[in-house]
């Protein structure tokens, strides 16, 4: 069958996914700031370069991990499709029954799992922190510690995640996207009350928060559900249609997420091999990464996705293309500011907020090399949040498998030449070469998918993508220039100033560029402010 047959359109489609992103935006970006907080008082009270923080950051790892892979995007690139199919067939009992049995074989898989993480918790902790163990002995009893009282926190993120399926399926985005934020207040809340009943290390404290918050993003979700008309059975299956095509749809995706874990769990092995501090550091880089990221890419990804699942199983490909086209374009025109705002507002950006409490200079200079070449990478890891789930909607969940495989051997091979052979021979911080070698291999990984998706679809208007990428890659380096000039001439004055500054002259260059570029996207936006404006 062509690409052309069959089509069908849906003439809000595009109108309803940016309304929705423009409010999961919204509570994204509530919940990445929350989140840098977080990262603030976790810093300020275990630092950069400590035992303390190590234990803490690798002991948090594996939860994590045992939840995205078994629940988490697998759980949304499987449910979602599924349980949407039940009410476009007016079938909301068995859409329900569908959610019922998930939930449950969540709940068994996941206490299992976590179970036998809980027993050979010292083995894994040796087998990935080996070298710092052997200089700092007591990482090893504090990281277990902490492990097995945050294993607790994969199980309840298990339901939860099925809770937050379903919403997004129904169209539903508030509270979805506002449990991250109660999440992350429950870890801070944790870490700072922690000291008032024990003079153990605050680490402790921020375990016991991981699991309240992650109680607390269930709890936050369920006025929502009762909203929406969810119905929780009793009932275990693994022979309901609905489940087998849940099952059927989550392996590769379980596998895909593993490839992504593989490459957290590179992160944990390769610093082990670096000063102490690194794998703090490089994580504390990340949280900055995320905020540009989840605000321009997780919102567009969230908000489309049920969108895109509807559009392809109406075989509305037209409509699809168009809404891909534009939320990439949206993705370039947002990510790539960001992208030289964070690199060359680094030094700025890390020791304003991070350098206080426990975090030494040291501390600093490991997270600004991480920073750096994270920057280059922003851009790919903002557009793979919509990238893949074009192919999640299209109930494809292979494609995306392979790639990430491809991704994770040319960053392995990448970062282990760049982080232990270029860089040591510059004199630079290992650890920049680890991020390069990451960012360069997601950067890989998005152009394959594009040509794939490509394929799939006959076409992803490609001279459209071509002609902004273009003009906002020009904007974006005039911009790079400005700023690094106007740093130079305030070199010596206030990081705070610099910050300013710097930010301002950035931005209005960007703007005017691309005004002068005749972007389509600044006049929308320019055109929405002046809309805004005059209903005042």
């Amino acid at each position: 069958m062509s690409v052309t047959e069959k089509e069908t359109a849906v003439p809000n489609g595009r109108t309803q996914v940016l309304r929705a992103a423009g409010l999961v935006g919204a509570l994204v970006l509530l919940a990445r700031v929350v989140g840098l907080l977080r990262e603030v008082v976790v810093r300020a009270l275990l630092g950069i370069d400590t035992p303390a923080a190590t234990a803490f950051e690798i002991a948090n790892r594996f939860p994590e991990a045992i939840f995205l892979i078994l629940a988490g995007g697998a759980i949304g690139a499987a449910f979602i499709p599924t349980f949407t199919a039940y009410f476009e067939r007016d079938d909301a009992p068995g859409g329900w029954r569908l959610f019922s049995a998930i939930i449950n074989l969540v709940l068994v898989v996941m206490t299992a799992v976590c179970l036998l993480m809980a027993l050979f918790a010292p083995q894994v902790v040796r087998f990935f922190a080996g070298e710092q163990i052997q200089q700092y002995p007591e990482i090893l009893p504090l990281t277990v510690l902490l492990m097995r009282m945050m294993l607790l926190s994969p199980i309840i993120f298990g339901v939860s995640g099925v809770i937050m399926g379903a919403l997004n399926a129904r169209q539903h985005f508030l509270l979805p996207a506002l449990a991250p934020t109660i999440y992350t207040v429950g870890i801070i809340i944790g870490g700072l009350a922690w000291p008032f009943f024990s003079d153990t290390t605050p680490a402790i404290g921020f375990a016991i928060g991981t699991v309240v918050g992650a109680l607390g993003h269930l709890l936050v979700q369920v006025p929502g559900l009762r909203q929406k008309g969810g119905r929780y059975t009793a009932v275990f299956t693994l022979h309901d249609p609905g489940v087998v095509q849940v099952l059927k749809l989550m392996a590769p995706r379980v596998l895909g997420l593993s490839f992504s874990e593989i490459n957290k769990f590179l992160f944990v092995y390769l610093t082990d091999l670096m000063t102490l501090g690194s794998y703090p550091a490089l994580i504390t880089a990340s949280r900055i990464i995320l905020l540009p990221q989840g605000i321009i890419g997780q919102a567009l990804g969230i908000a489309a996705f049920p969108t895109m699942a509807a559009l392809a199983a109406r075989n509305a490909l037209a409509e699809l293309r168009q809404i891909l086209a534009d939320s990439l374009r949206i993705v370039l025109f947002l990510g790539l500011p960001a992208s030289v705002l964070v690199m060359l507002l680094r030094e700025p950006l890390v020791v304003l907020l991070f350098e206080r409490g426990a975090v030494t200079p040291e501390g600093s200079h490991l997270v600004m090399w991480a920073l750096l070449f994270f920057g280059i990478g922003l851009v790919a890891l903002t557009a793979l949040e919509v990238v893949a789930r074009a192919f999640y909607a299209l109930s494809d969940t292979l494609t995306p498998v392979l790639a990430g495989g491809a991704q994770i051997v040319v960053m392995w091979l990448l970062s282990w030449w760049l982080a232990f052979t270029v860089f040591p021979q510059q004199g630079w911080e290992p650890l920049g070469g680890l991020t390069l070698g990451f960012s360069l291999s997601n950067i890989l990984e998005v152009c394959l998918l594009l040509w794939l998706l490509r394929r799939r679809l006959g076409g992803i208007h490609g001279r459209v993508l071509f002609d902004g990428l273009w003009r906002m890659t020009l904007a974006a380096l005039l911009m790079a220039l400005a700023m690094w000039w106007t740093l130079q001439q305030i070199v010596e004055t206030s990081l705070w100033l610099q910050a300013i500054v710097g930010g301002l002259v950035g931005g209005l260059v960007y703007l005017l560029a691309c005004w002068g570029l005749r972007l389509k996207e600044m006049r929308q936006f320019v055109a929405y402010g002046r809309e805004r404006i005059g209903k005042r």
